[in-house]
């Protein structure tokens, strides 16, 4: 069964009627009201060993850090501010203490840059080290990005580059190390940064209709956003923006560059969509947040379905990003 069968089969199972819960399954976070001028946004992630991350790439300290960002960015991609992590561990017995805490220590130093705390948590053995991480952050109900808010005839957004994580899992594979001529494009997949700010003022502004992080690759994640909102979006692929690097890397191994931008995932940048209107606020928005902010297509009404623009022809590419089952 793929990843999105199971999550809709599990949402038809279970009931969401809430008083309290403005959005249940479906979006980067659960959203439930505390009152008319705040709500609490909830997600939750686990990250298991051989299956998201090897432990002879990631030195405890930069893995505590990923472990945090990657909650994170679920709460800057609904344009919230994260407040509370709560971690839950399974450890293997050959992990001494020494490795645990340069894990707790990256993790808190991820925690210190934006002001977050650990409130909780639980802890069992078993034989591959996990984490599940809850992250809490809030919002004022009224400015919270769903993924169902875009409509036909507007702009598609990302922000930061795109492909340079999954090119550095790649160059992992094949024997480089961070310190590496590629050291830029493997540090994007072992320490990402949550875009915390810019989704603050994404959704401060109201520039963003609808939001998404980009964990799996923008052919799926923008596939989520079409299925929420119903929609289709045509993405023109001249326009995705990639680091120099990672063109670089193209040329010298032969790895496609615009494949790791379109399916490989792990970036934990944002794709949103924006009225025309608000083009040039989002450059000034760029400017004074010196983001890349790129506009890569255009949402239209029909099918559900992702197209890829490129040298005149048309390809579906709804859901051909990384699936995790």
């Amino acid at each position: 069964m793929r990843e999105r069968d199971l999550i809709a089969r599990i949402q038809s199972q279970f009931s969401d009627k809430s008083n309290f819960l403005l959005k249940g399954i479906g979006d980067d976070c659960a959203v439930f009201a505390d009152s008319e001028n705040s709500c609490w946004l909830i997600s939750t992630d686990l990250l298991v060993e051989d299956v998201h991350f090897v432990t002879d790439w990631h030195e405890p300290y930069i893995l505590g850090r990923k472990s945090i960002a990657v909650n994170l960015s679920d709460i800057a991609a609904m344009g919230g501010q994260p407040h509370f992590i709560l971690h839950s561990l399974v450890l293997p017995s050959h992990l001494s203490d020494q490795w645990l805490d340069r894990w707790h220590a990256g993790a808190q130093s991820m925690l210190d840059e934006f002001s977050c705390v650990l409130i909780g948590g639980d802890v069992s053995k078993g034989e591959q080290f996990a984490v599940n991480v809850v992250a809490i952050g809030s919002a004022h109900p009224k400015s919270v990005v769903y993924r169902s808010g875009a409509s036909a005839g507007q702009d598609v957004y990302v922000t930061g580059y795109l492909g340079s994580s999954a090119a550095g899992l790649e160059l992992l594979k094949k024997g480089h190390g961070p310190n590496s001529e590629y050291k830029d494009l493997i540090d994007a997949h072992l320490d990402p940064q949550p875009q915390v700010e810019i989704g603050l003022k994404l959704a401060e502004k109201g520039l963003a209709s609808a939001m998404q992080d980009i964990s799996d690759g923008i052919a799926t994640d923008l596939s989520h956003l079409c299925r929420e909102s119903n929609i289709s979006a045509v993405v023109e692929a001249e326009k995705i923006p990639v680091d120099k690097l990672l063109i670089k890397q193209s040329f010298k191994t032969g790895l496609s560059a615009l494949d790791f931008a379109l399916y490989g995932g792990e970036d934990y940048q944002l794709i949103f969509t924006s009225t025309p209107e608000n083009g040039e606020a989002l450059q000034d928005l760029a400017k004074s947040t010196d983001t890349l902010i790129t506009k890569i297509g255009k949402t239209h009404k029909g099918p559900t379905k992702v197209l890829l623009s490129e040298a005149g022809q048309m390809e579906d590419i709804s859901y051909k990003g990384y699936e995790h089952i």
